[in-house]
């Protein structure tokens, strides 16, 4: 194989010019016709026979004295996707290594991954060999104090999204009264008013709960999924995706009910107030009141959890191990996608590399030999099968030379332009 000046793939000693020059004949049309009759006018069989025109290995007398090397050019060019090609070999290389060397099977992310399990397991030994006062102060273990300090902190910010979505909603689709809306001459918009109005909404408005209580149902279900490991990871992500894109539903909702109520004042001091939606604090104010805070409940909840979890110090570290087997196991997925890659790469180069130093005939010349021989093959298919299925397998032999040209003209465009 051809290499670059920095690097090689494969033994050099195994790249040479082949010959291709193997036959000579004197007329390709009664060539056509006896490797027509030798292979009984086999589709596959003619395909491959192209193969073996195009790459100079079936020749005519004034074909094998017209054998020219490409032109320097061409070759640059050549050159070029190879060493573009190399640079992406490498860089897959690089990132399979980074999974898994396989010069050093203690270094890459798997090993560093089943050091870990193999440390969690010795430890699960540890703790149901030994008495839990021995092992009490050695493990972080779970604190009382802790877990109802996240517990009130929870509940906290679950009250604040209640009152949050359903004063939003209240304020999207209700509005607010006019007469509460200015006072002492100035613009008083309360996006969270007050408790006494929440518990008003509550009795009067009951489907005005359906907002928060989505909201909490996607955290919960975002919580759900992320502990079944990295398989999920999509189902999570478009959960809190989904998230964002309500709260930024309701944060337009709200700039455009404001808008509204400004524009309907028409009060020359209100008239600055009026901005589009990426200039209005408003609209990032409540997207962060929203979402901002949703993400802190989502965190807390976590933490929380956790905290629980280590009431039970083995089931804890069952539950790491199986997170790290899933995660070793789509690295090693990941891995096996760049060695697949990485084999194609290095059999394309391989490919370039002997196309760079492969005599050849022009591109018409070769398609002129592929009508000849074909005019031939076809003569012999009349012969064979007579004027009506002859005309049929001369149109299937006709159709797959069409495709053949068109393709080899693409190739020589796209690998030598």
């Amino acid at each position: 194989m051809i290499i670059n000046s920095k690097s090689k793939l494969i033994d050099t000693g195994k790249n040479h010019v082949p010959d291709l020059s193997n036959v000579v004949v004197k007329d390709l049309r009664e060539y056509g016709v006896e490797q027509a009759g030798t292979y009984k006018g086999g589709v596959e069989a003619y395909k491959g026979m192209l193969n073996k025109i195009r790459s100079g290995s079936i020749l005519t007398e004034q074909d094998s004295m017209r054998l020219v090397g490409k032109t320097e050019e061409t070759k640059n060019r050549i050159q070029k996707q190879i060493d573009s090609l190399l640079e992406k070999y490498y860089e897959l290389k690089s990132r399979a290594d980074e999974i898994h060397n396989s010069r050093d099977i203690t270094k890459g992310l798997v090993p560093i991954k089943q050091t870990e399990i193999n440390l969690l397991k010795n430890q699960v030994d540890e703790i149901e060999t030994t008495r839990a006062a021995v092992h009490n102060n050695k493990y972080n273990n779970f604190s009382w104090g802790t877990y109802i300090f996240l517990f009130f902190l929870l509940l906290a910010l679950s009250f604040y999204l209640l009152y949050f979505y359903m004063s939003v909603a209240d304020f999207a689709l209700n509005g607010v009264d006019p007469m509460s809306l200015f006072q002492e001459g100035r613009l008083n918009i309360q996006l969270l008013p007050n408790l006494r109005r929440l518990v008003y909404l509550i009795i009067n408005y009951p489907p005005l709960i359906v907002f928060p209580t989505i909201f909490f149902a996607l955290g919960t279900a975002i919580h759900l999924f992320s502990e079944k490991g990295v398989r999920f990871r999509k189902i999570v992500m478009g959960l809190l995706i989904l998230v964002f894109v309500g709260d930024l539903l309701l944060a337009f909702q709200v700039h455009e009910g404001v808008n509204e109520i400004l524009i309907k004042a028409n009060r020359e001091e209100f008239k600055s107030l009026v901005v589009p939606v990426y200039a209005d604090s408003r609209f990032y104010l409540v997207l962060f009141l929203g979402f901002g805070v949703f993400a802190i409940w989502s965190a807390v909840y976590y933490l929380l959890q956790m905290e629980w979890a280590k009431r039970n110090q083995i089931k804890l570290r069952y539950q790491r191990i199986s997170r790290l087997q899933d995660e070793i196991l789509e690295l090693e997925e990941k891995r096996m996608q760049y060695e697949t890659e990485i084999n194609h790469i290095a059999k394309r180069i391989e490919n370039l590399s002997k196309e760079k130093e492969r005599l050849v005939l022009p591109v018409d010349a070769i398609e002129k030999n592929i009508n000849y021989f074909r005019d031939g093959w076809n003569g012999y298919l009349s012969t064979l099968y007579g004027r009506d299925k002859g005309e049929e397998q001369i149109k299937i032999i006709n159709t797959a030379t069409e495709a053949y040209v068109q393709e080899m003209k693409e190739f020589q465009e796209s690998y030598f332009k």
